[in-house]
């Protein structure tokens, strides 16, 4: 897909998209960068390719991170630590500095007795195993007469931080959260206060799983970007077992974990994306992979492979490079469970090089014992693409022709519409949202367009439902390279649609004035949605996070992120862009992210804490 899941912390998951910075070792930050990276990068760069005045923005930690552990670690390991940090330091003309958290950010009693699995409230990238980002009224402890009294209660900054992908899980009187390098807090639902920490060994892009584990103790799982899979446990913080999970040099962490029946589901995707800008690099042979691991030892039970086979030669790229091919269909979202059909649903993005396969841009039905594939619907076919195709030159890995990039990055949903009929819905960066028939090996049931897409969505991170619509972010960014929908008009915003028919019931575009000049503000909406009765709560990239009512769509409260807030112990904190995961709702609170440096929006570093006057 691609750049929606483009690693959180930086700059380089935009810098991947241009001329890698591969020089020696030797040369002095400046002229690295003016050497390798400015041809690309000013004077005022673009969508993925930043210009410098964006590139300062964002923080040395944030780029140095990237460096080591995102899209540019590959070319960060030709680099000294030392080196890291003067590029660093170059591009944003700050000093950097190890930032953690003050004493005061701590809470003065640090004891907790962990949670009883019974009274989760909020698990996983979208809340439950269907997928579908709705909260039950008892669950939720907040009706749709509270939401207009919703006020700030607390606001944590993640120090050093610039995209914020936290989702988080609610457990009692605790909320776990995963920082943008690695880090994995519990905090006090009252306060915002830490009560212990855990450091993964490289950022934690998805979201957390809870539930009972290992020795019945109350555990938390989750997935770091190097595809290592944890298991802690959640009233020391301590960790239980750790298991890599993906299999090729470059896999890739980006999707949540789902966990159901003592099993760990895994989605894993690839850097081979972003890695492909470099003509040098041999293009390309990592396939998406969805992964079963026993929930109390860590140890790999399947693992399917979602292109069959492996990569094989296809020819020399312009300047004499191998090609392979088939690659890519990465699995960049969470999986959906479906214990009744014991099926297991995926959405895969798109081939890296030709030949295309049937496999991706598509959704996939796997056995829940044994990985294999069930049956597959696949929504766009030939979409062949990768980031040298965004590029003015250095585009020799680019595949010809080349495909419009329009993957499924959402989770499906699997939704019990008003007949009692179960369906699965998905949302496809391609602006068209699908209804399909899992009694029926996928059968397509309706397809409704709700914009023209683009490779920056269409649906991008994920959709809601409460079972009689479905909720769909539209983002519509100006990002097209291969139209497939001539005929759409741009036309972000949120929609419901009929579940019993596609039918567009009502929308709500962006109001036209929300940015106001802000530098980086976009009026579209990209986050994922989540729904109680009555309400559909959808984060923007102008940094205003909006409920609607489901009759009509009408805002019935909003909050503007970026205007300043106190934080938590004090740390500097900015809202940005509300990108990635939609909000959290459980225990009468709301949960959102600020912050979204990538794809040239506003950064942040704020996760806010919301709850009713």
């Amino acid at each position: 897909m691609t750049y929606r899941h483009l690693p959180a912390t930086a700059v380089f998951a935009t810098l991947a998209s241009l001329a890698v910075c591969t020089a020696a070792q030797a040369q002095e930050p400046q002229e690295l960068f003016e050497t390798e990276c400015a041809t690309c990068h000013t004077p005022a760069g673009t969508e993925r390719a930043p210009g410098t005045r964006l590139l300062a923005q964002l923080t040395p930690r944030a780029i140095v991170a990237s460096l080591e552990d995102g899209v540019m670690r590959a070319e960060g390991a030709t680099l000294t630590p030392g080196q890291r940090i003067r590029l660093a330091e170059y591009l944003t003309r700050r000093s950097y500095e190890e930032q953690t958290l003050p004493e005061s950010a701590f809470c003065a009693d640090r004891a907790w007795t962990g949670m009883n699995p019974a009274a989760v409230s909020w698990t996983g990238f979208a809340g439950n195993l269907a997928g579908t980002g709705y909260q039950s009224p008892e669950r939720a402890g907040l009706e749709a007469a509270d939401v207009p009294n919703l006020e700030l209660r607390w606001a944590f900054a993640f120090p050093g931080g610039t995209n914020m992908r936290t989702s988080p899980a609610v457990a009692g009187d605790a909320a776990l959260v995963a920082g943008p390098f690695g880090e994995i807090l519990a905090l006090d639902l009252e306060t915002g206060c830490v009560r212990w920490s855990f450091e993964a060994d490289a950022m934690v892009r998805g979201a957390i799983v809870v539930g009972e584990g290992p020795g019945g103790r109350s555990t938390a799982w989750f997935v770091d970007a190097r595809t290592s899979a944890y298991a802690i446990d959640l009233e020391s913080g301590s960790l239980l077992w750790k298991e890599r999970v993906g299999w090729h040099a470059v896999a890739y962490g980006t999707g949540s974990p789902a966990l159901h029946d003592g099993r760990l589901f895994v989605p894993v995707s690839s850097l081979e994306v972003a890695m492909a800008g470099d003509p040098r690099y041999e293009c390309c042979t990592s396939s998406g992979a969805v992964a079963a691991l026993d929930a109390a030892t860590g140890e790999v039970l399947w693992y399917h492979r979602v292109i069959p086979g492996y990569a094989e030669e296809t020819g020399e790229n312009g300047i004499g490079t191998m090609n392979w091919g088939p690659s890519g269909a990465a699995v960049w979202s969470s999986p959906t469970i479906d214990p009744a059909r014991g099926l297991l649903y995926a959405g895969t993005g798109e081939n890296l090089t030709h030949p295309v396969t049937e496999s991706s841009d598509a959704i996939l039905a796997l056995d829940l014992e044994t990985g294999e594939l069930a049956w597959s619907f696949q929504a766009t076919t030939g979409d062949a693409f990768n980031m040298a195709c965004t590029q003015a030159s250095f585009r020799e890995n680019c595949p010809d022709p080349p495909g419009p990039d329009l993957d499924f990055g959402m989770a499906p949903m699997l939704v019990t519409r008003p007949d009692g009929k179960e369906i699965l819905v998905a949302g496809q960066k391609s602006g068209t949202v699908w209804a399909l028939d899992p009694d029926n090996d996928g059968a397509l049931l309706w397809s409704t367009g709700v914009g023209k897409g683009s490779m920056l969505g269409g649906i991008h991170w994920g959709m809601a439902t409460d079972g009689r619509y479905a909720y769909a972010p539209n983002a519509d960014r100006q990002a097209v390279i291969v139209d497939v929908n001539p005929e759409r008009e741009r036309s972000p915003g949120l929609y419901a649609l009929d579940l019993m028919t596609g039918e567009v019931v009502w929308s709500a575009p962006p109001p036209a004035d929300t940015c106001g000049g802000r530098r980086a503000c976009i009026s579209s909406n990209s986050a994922g949605a989540t729904a109680i009765d009555g309400v559909v709560f959808a984060g923007g990239l102008d940094g205003v996070i909006r409920a609607h009512s489901t009759i009509d769509g009408q805002v019935i409260w909003e909050f503007d992120t970026t205007q300043p807030v106190e934080t938590v112990g004090g740390v500097p904190g900015r809202g940005g862009a509300i990108d990635g995961p939609g909000p959290v709702i459980a225990g009468g609170m709301l949960f959102t992210n600020s912050g979204y440096a990538t794809f040239g929006q506003m950064p942040g570093n704020l996760l806010l804490a919301f709850g009713v006057r």
